[in-house]
């Protein structure tokens, strides 16, 4: 028994660093994952936090999260405020704009609004990755990121997708229902798939300033009840190996502790009642449980994202085992595309720097949807003030991003390969590394299932 606790309390950064060797010789087919992975290590080395408010448009995400940060550094409004993910530093008074295409923006508050605003960035259609906001908060001087998330479930399909992309970001969330309805399918199912990456979920309930006290209390046990059977026991504990009565110096065997009931923060985000209780409770987990949140958040996220690499190392057997026919014709695609991407490069005028990253996330997408399998082309970020590029420079390394993703290809999918020991060798090296992957995968969810 007591072997099987210590394997629960296995040591997420040493199986992050061995995923990360595994995916290394695995290469280009896996390099999304490799990239992601590399980035929880270094958030777990540096105990990098992040807490996000998450729930459907229109629960008072952004007037919550200025409750909580004790000033007003989010718009608010009466229709869907935010489309694309603010995040919220430690620093002096600051706002940057970060874009797809790599641009870094700085911008004064009041021009806030024109890049998060539903109403004036529909669709996202300035291309915002992110927006990043620094203020002198108590709360954020642990090093913490705060986050505000768009709302799921609006017209505004794009920002339900960006608020899923992000939910995989988070370390903890606020999980943020209203009053003013009762829990639905569509926030069902934001939780169900929430609760697979965040180490550590706190619910609370807004606008109980428009119930009587009795009202509240019945839609407070309603939803208790609701997210219990959601949960389940298993799923209410905050992830710390203590509460499954395992000794942390010792490893020795306690009897274990009952699964917490589901706690929920009723809460006004026009008020302020309530808002002190729940940001309290997060700041005392933070000072007292800050390691396991990220412990466990960090093993949600690398059990996934090694089922995403399992997925593609699957998907790259399969390219490498396709009729020749096939791999000629999505190479010529291939081929065609990159041609005349080359040759309208030289119509291009201007931030020439914003441009060739443009091409190579276009690019990316273009493999993606021909061969099946996630490619990563570096995005390089800098302000317009710092563009240096030319336009000769730019053709050039144009030319040199054809030429490199041509060989590149090439040489990860064997195409053309006459030799057959490296066609051999190299499905071996995937065989293994699949294999290996896969062990770590089944002892990172093992031991959650000791828990």
């Amino acid at each position: 028994m007591n072997e099987n606790i210590q394997e629960s309390k296995v040591d997420i950064l040493q199986k992050t660093e061995q995923a990360l060797a595994e995916l290394s010789i695995a290469g280009s087919a896996v390099t999304p994952q490799l990239l992601k992975v590399e980035r929880l290590a270094e958030r777990l080395r540096e105990s990098d936090m992040t807490v996000a408010v998450i729930g459907q448009f229109k629960r008072g995400k952004s007037r919550l999260s200025n409750l909580i940060l004790g000033e007003d550094v989010l718009p608010v409004g009466i229709v869907p405020i935010t489309s694309a993910v603010t995040k919220v530093k430690y620093g002096e008074e600051a706002a940057e704009v970060r874009f797809l295409n790599g641009e870094i923006r700085k911008v004064t508050a009041e021009e806030l609004e024109t890049y998060i605003s539903e109403q004036k960035n529909r669709a996202n259609c300035r291309g915002v990755r992110e927006v990043v906001l620094h203020t002198p908060a108590e709360f954020l001087k642990s090093g913490i990121t705060f986050v505000d998330t768009p709302g799921v479930g609006s017209f505004h399909v794009n920002n339900t997708e960006t608020a899923y992309e992000y939910m995989k970001e988070s370390d903890a969330v606020i999980f943020l229902l209203s009053v003013d309805s009762p829990i639905n399918q569509i926030e069902i199912d934001f939780l169900t798939k929430a609760r697979a990456y965040a180490g550590k979920t706190y619910f609370a309930v807004n606008k109980t300033d428009l119930v009587s006290p009795e009202d509240l209390e019945a839609y407070v046990t309603y939803c208790e009840e609701i997210l219990g059977e959601i949960l389940g026991p298993s799923e209410q504990s905050t992830g710390n190996w203590l509460a499954a009565g395992v000794s942390a110096e010792e490893g020795e065997v306690a009897a274990p502790a009952p699964a917490p009931a589901i706690r929920i923060f009723p809460v006004s985000a026009v008020t302020g009642a309530g808002v002190e209780e729940l940001k309290a409770t997060i700041t005392e987990d933070l000072k007292t449980s800050l390691k396991d949140i990220l412990h466990e958040s960090a093993r949600r996220k690398l059990a996934d994202l090694l089922g995403e690499a399992l997925k593609q190392l699957y998907f790259y057997r399969g390219v490498l085992n396709q009729p020749y026919e096939d791999l000629d014709e999505h190479f010529r695609e291939m081929d065609a595309y990159l041609s005349e991407l080359q040759e309208k490069a030289g119509q291009v005028k201007g931030a020439y720097e914003f441009r060739l990253n443009e091409a190579k996330t276009a690019v990316a997408e273009k493999i993606e949807a021909a061969f099946g399998m996630g490619f990563v082309l570096p995005i390089e970020e800098r302000e317009a003030l710092q563009l240096k590029m030319s336009r000769e420079e730019y053709l050039e390394q144009i030319e040199a991003l054809v030429s490199g993703v041509r060989e590149t290809l090439t040489t990860i999918l064997l195409y053309r390969e006459e030799n057959a020991f490296t066609v051999v060798r190299r499905m071996e090296d995937i065989y293994k590394v699949t294999r290996h992957l896969r062990s770590i995968k089944n002892t990172i969810e093992r031991a959650q299932e000791l828990v």
